[in-house]
């Protein structure tokens, strides 16, 4: 790798590159951590809600996060909190992983965190904590197993259910800490899921947004450095998605957010460099591929982590050089000629001169060109052998206005297809929340009748009964088969007891 034994042969005269410092790995499943559940930005509401379609319209992935509106969008100490202390006890119970997770007290995790033990901070921890395991997630996914089997999920569920000190567990245990309930899809996916090391001091000194890149990026980079290639490449949009963070379209905001989440990694040697090249997404908006050298840091991670036995541990990087300093205001490094916007984009996309495009978009009813535009579209998929030159056949097809071949399914009778689809989906969806819901009432009234004392349980059962509606209380009295009669006796305490 000459770029890189360039790099590092400046720094050999360094008696830090003679150190040697223990590597603290955490081991991460590679599923759904790829996906956004926590709001990195500090103000305001982001949606997390991502879906990607395959050529021929189908769903290939949705992800979709919602939150409890008393307790909020799982904020930048939910994520350090899932990241750090959640991740760690994880990895550490083993595989196959139990049902139940001791996370320790709030004092304990406070200390984790690097929070000073006080009332406001154990409150903040408490409330991130149920903000992560109200955290539902509607998601269809495909992934690859550590057996290398190819795997499929479609869920609508939280993570896991969080148990405080003083509760009920499931298993009839007082809880002496704080405590997790994983949920079966959650367990099923990280018994089964690809792990991936990352470094666990290096993760725990980042600021939540620089976090989230290392984890984000270190895909690119480690597949960079792995095939010898002297630079990887993340698009400012797909990191803005999967972050998620506030997205720009302005150079000038961009740069400034960007210079801030890359400072660390150019700072502890993970980054060399950082360069920016100007285009445009699928629907025209500016956007900015990321173009980074890996630096010493990334270049020994990956070292240790690909190395038998390892990772046993990493070197330390030489002193870093002082940080260069950002972009400068005006345009970007490699600005590119400004593209044709809206139909005339639309039209050049697929092999139409700009010149012609606009021609077309002067002569041409909108309508028309948005028609060819979709079947020429629909032809590519579904017979590319019909078409030799994309271009010359759409001005054709525009020109002479011509009828759409059979078998051809308009935009508009597709939009109520999938509409309905969606529905469907959506009622479902909610049908599945709604059980969840009903399962956690159940859980939590089964909970506080298991810890009441005898007498207060017999007080209790009386004024159920007492209060019952009189068609219940006589279906209860005249029951003579003892399980029926403890069914419905249960029955007529749950409701009695949803009512306090």
């Amino acid at each position: 790798m000459l770029f890189y034994t360039s790099y590092m042969n400046k720094y050999k005269s360094h008696e830090q590159w003679a150190a040697l410092a223990p590597l603290d790995v955490i081991r991460v499943e590679t599923v759904l951590s790829r996906y956004p559940i926590h709001r990195l930005a500090k103000q305001g509401r982001i949606a997390i809600e991502l879906q990607e379609t395959t050529e021929g319209g189908e769903t290939a992935l949705w992800w979709e996060v919602s939150h409890n509106l008393r307790d909020g969008q799982p904020r930048p100490l939910a994520y350090k909190l899932d990241t750090l202390v959640v991740n760690r006890r994880i990895e550490a119970a083993g595989r196959p992983l139990p049902r139940i997770i001791r996370l320790g007290s709030l004092t304990e995790i406070c200390r984790e965190l690097g929070l000073v033990d006080s009332g406001a901070n154990t409150n903040k921890v408490k409330r991130a904590l149920l903000q992560n395991a109200s955290a539902f997630i509607t998601a269809k996914i495909r992934y690859k197993s550590a057996a290398g089997a190819a795997r499929r999920i479609e869920v609508g569920d939280t993570r896991y259910a969080v148990v405080f000190t003083g509760e009920t567990l499931p298993d009839g245990r007082t809880a002496d800490a704080v405590y997790l309930v994983l949920h079966d899809f959650y367990r099923e996916i990280l018994d089964h899921a690809l792990v991936r090391p990352l470094d666990y001091d290096y993760l725990k000194g980042l600021p939540p947004a620089a976090q989230r890149l290392y984890e984000v990026l270190s895909y690119a980079l480690f597949a960079a450095l792995k095939n010898r290639r002297p630079r990887a490449r993340l698009a400012y949009s797909e990191f803005c998605r999967l972050a998620p963070l506030t997205r720009h379209v302005e150079w000038e905001r961009v740069r400034v957010q960007m210079a801030q989440i890359h400072a660390p990694h150019r700072k502890s040697g993970y980054l060399a460099g950082v360069e920016f090249e100007a285009t445009t997404d699928r629907e025209g908006r500016p956007d900015w591929t990321m173009v980074y050298e890996p630096g010493p840091k990334a270049q020994a991670e990956h070292q240790a982590f690909t190395t038998r036995g390892g990772p046993v541990v990493l070197e330390i990087e030489p002193p870093p050089a002082p940080p260069e300093p950002p972009p400068p205001a005006q345009a970007p490094p490699t600005a590119v000629e400004p593209a044709p916007t809206g139909l005339a984009a639309e039209l050049a996309a697929r092999g139409v001169s700009r010149a012609v495009a606009a021609e077309l978009v002067r002569q041409f009813p909108e309508e028309r060109l948005r028609r060819q535009i979709e079947v020429v579209d629909w032809l590519r998929e579904t017979k590319p052998q019909r078409i030799k030159d994309l271009g010359a056949y759409l001005v054709g097809a525009i020109r002479e206005d011509y009828a759409a071949p059979a078998g051809f399914e308009a935009k508009a009778a597709r939009t109520t297809r999938e509409t309905a689809e969606r529905a469907a989906l959506e009622r479902e969806v909610e049908a599945r929340k709604a059980k969840a819901r009903e399962r956690e009432e159940r859980d939590r009234i089964q909970a506080y009748w298991e810890a009441l004392p005898a007498e207060r349980r017999a007080a209790l059962d009386a004024e159920a009964l007492a209060g019952a509606d009189p068609a219940d209380r006589a279906a209860y009295a005249a029951a003579t088969a003892p399980p029926v009669r403890r069914m419905l006796r249960a029955g007529l305490r749950d409701a009695h007891l949803r009512r306090l």
